[in-house]
């Protein structure tokens, strides 16, 4: 056991004057044991007062080198000869030692070792280091290359001049190896690192920098020497944000993708999501930290945000309008009613005036032929007569007048008001055609209802008024052509008046509903229109006076306070078919509009 301590210390490299003395009986038990060896003269295997230690000495040492596979040298510079522990030629690849002359080792170095190696030895014989050590390549006998670490020492004489250098020899291939695996796999690890999107950071709780890759200085705007000598806190838009970071880790340990600002030297503010964790980096505890750059998408979000802001501005004040078109609209509508109405109440009026105007005037004569004593049987019986026909024409111009007004009143009342109650079908469609006369009189058309008797409605009589006075304007202009026309004559030409027939019928479907189906024989819709016309300010006959509104108005009348639905058919050239299908007890409330138009 006297022995582990030594080779304790030469596996160590405290190679000293023990170390010489021990190889030097070991060469010398070596060269009684082997008498060919080229290594038999050893003056130091002469010392009788060491003889009775040396086999076991000797014995522990090699066993040493079997174990741990190292090698030792022992080198006579004053006689130029170099010995060599068995392990050494093992070491190389030799089942058998091999004759091993004093340029034996030399012969195999590396040549890109050489000079450097050699170099090493000569400073340190030269008595420029007081030890050496280093690592070089030998040639292996199996080809290929061993790496050697090697420490050692001269020793020297009374005047200081190196008669004697040993050291010892280990196999450091394989941990070579290992650490270019390790090299090759640190460069690849910090080109992925330099490469990634993501900037990845090592730093410490105070705000040190450690670590940093290319993402974080293009994502600081900063350059590297910049970013790392910068504390992390300046670098945050709110440097609250950091502390508060560090209280969320300490908290809840390692967490992902907390967005954070961070603002860069022109002011710039950059958003992030910020993911940490901890590290130990060189034996010192750190934070690692992933940022993601989010600043686009942020940047599109506050886009999308403001564009859906405006657009939902936009859509209130386009539905403002709307409301504001069709309520125009439908006042339009009324104001024609009420010209159409003024219009035919003035034939009869004139008429009831110019009756009355005569009997004042045929009163007057008679009273001065009675004062004069000049009137006779017969012309008070031809004023009688007269009187009783301008009494009957009279009558009846007021009636008619009457009944011009009764119904204007009715219609107005009920499209101005949207009163809700309880109605004759067929009697109210008479009514609203009659305020319609005025502008069905200038053309050729023929309006024939159908309407089963007694059919009665709980419902907004002045809502299904709009909705049929629109399909028949809509008719006259689009299916007849009327819009195109500029009355009776243009110019000193006379001009066709449209002519056809519209068909009004009215039946009850079921016990809770009615359908009423509004049919012309005019042109017709074309079918790249058809799915079209329902929709707000859609028109063939923009720049001649429609809006686009008339079929739009017709639809969210249906489908919103009649609780109904309407849907179309046409054939071009032969004629169009809107069929409406109402309860015949309105909703008590009225329902937001979610039907769609039906198209046939």
């Amino acid at each position: 056991m006297a022995a582990e301590p030594v080779m304790m210390a030469l596996a160590a490299g405290a190679v000293g004057g023990l170390l010489g003395v021990l190889l030097g009986r070991y060469a010398g038990r070596r060269a009684a044991r082997h008498p060919s060896s080229p290594h038999s003269a050893n003056p130091a295997g002469a010392r009788p007062a060491h003889a009775l230690h040396e086999p076991d000495i000797g014995e522990r040492l090699e066993m040493a080198l079997e174990a741990t596979g190292a090698a030792v040298w022992d080198a006579d510079l004053v006689a130029g000869t170099c010995w060599w522990s068995d392990t050494f030629p093992r070491m190389l690849g030799y089942r058998t030692r091999p004759a091993m002359p004093p340029d034996f080792w030399e012969r195999r170095l590396h040549a890109e070792d050489r000079e450097r190696v050699l170099a090493h030895i000569a400073s340190h014989l030269a008595g420029e280091t007081s030890a050496y050590a280093y690592s070089y390549r030998l040639r292996h006998e199996g080809g290929g290359w061993v790496w050697i670490a090697a420490k050692g020492r001269a020793f020297r004489d009374d005047t200081g001049r190196a008669v004697r250098y040993a050291g010892i020899m280990t196999d450091i291939t394989e941990a070579r190896r290992q650490e270019e695996r390790l090299r090759a796999s640190e460069e690849r690890l910090l080109k992925i690192m330099e490469a990634a999107p993501i900037a990845v950071n090592v730093t410490t709780r105070d705000g040190r920098w450690l670590f940093c890759n290319a993402q974080s200085v293009r994502l600081m705007g900063r350059d590297r020497s910049e970013l790392m000598r910068t504390p992390v806190t300046d670098l945050y838009a709110d440097p609250a944000d950091r502390a508060a970071l560090i209280a969320r880790f300490d908290r809840e340990g390692a967490f992902r993708n907390a967005e954070i600002r961070f603002r860069r030297p022109d002011g710039s503010v950059v958003w992030v999501l910020s993911s940490w964790n901890s590290i130990e980096l060189d034996g010192e505890a750190a934070l690692l930290t992933w940022l993601y750059d989010i600043t686009d998408r942020k940047a599109a979000e506050s886009a999308m945000i403001q564009a859906r802001e405006e657009a939902e501005q936009a859509l209130a004040d386009l539905r403002e309008a709307q409301e504001s078109l069709i309520q125009a609209e439908t006042m339009a509508s009324l104001g024609q009613l009420v010209a159409g109405v003024a219009h035919e109440i003035n034939t009869p009026i004139g008429i009831g005036l110019t009756a009355a105007s005569h009997i004042g005037e045929q009163a007057q004569v008679l009273r001065d032929r009675f004062t004069g004593n000049a009137l006779r049987r017969s012309e008070f019986l031809e004023f009688l007569d007269g009187l009783s026909e301008s009494s009957r024409l009279l009558m009846a111009n007021i009636d008619r007048a009457a009944s011009l007004v009764q119904s204007f009143k009715q219609v107005a009342v009920d499209q101005s008001s949207g009163d809700r109650r309880v109605f004759e079908l067929g009697g109210y469609i008479q009514e609203l055609l009659f305020s319609l006369r005025p502008r069905l009189k200038r053309t050729n058309l023929r309006v024939a209802v159908e309407c089963d008797d007694e059919l009665t409605m709980d419902s907004f009589p002045g809502a299904l008024g709009q909705v049929l006075t629109n399909l028949v304007i809509n008719a006259v202009v689009h299916a007849y052509g009327d819009g195109d026309r500029a009355g009776d004559r243009g110019g000193d030409r006379l001009v066709e008046k449209p002519v056809g027939t519209i068909r009004i019928t009215a039946q009850a479907d079921g016990a809770e509903r009615v359908r009423i189906d509004f049919i012309d024989d005019g042109a017709g819709i074309a079918p790249e229109h058809l799915s079209k016309v329902f929709d707000p300010f859609f028109t063939t006959k923009r720049g001649q006076g429609g809006s686009g509104l008339g079929l739009h108005i017709v639809f969210n009348t249906v489908t919103g306070p009649l609780g109904g639905s309407v849907s179309v058919q046409s054939w071009p050239g032969q004629g169009t078919r809107f069929t409406i299908q109402l309860p015949r007890e309105a909703p008590a409330i009225e329902p937001a509009v979610t039907a769609e138009p039906v198209l046939g």
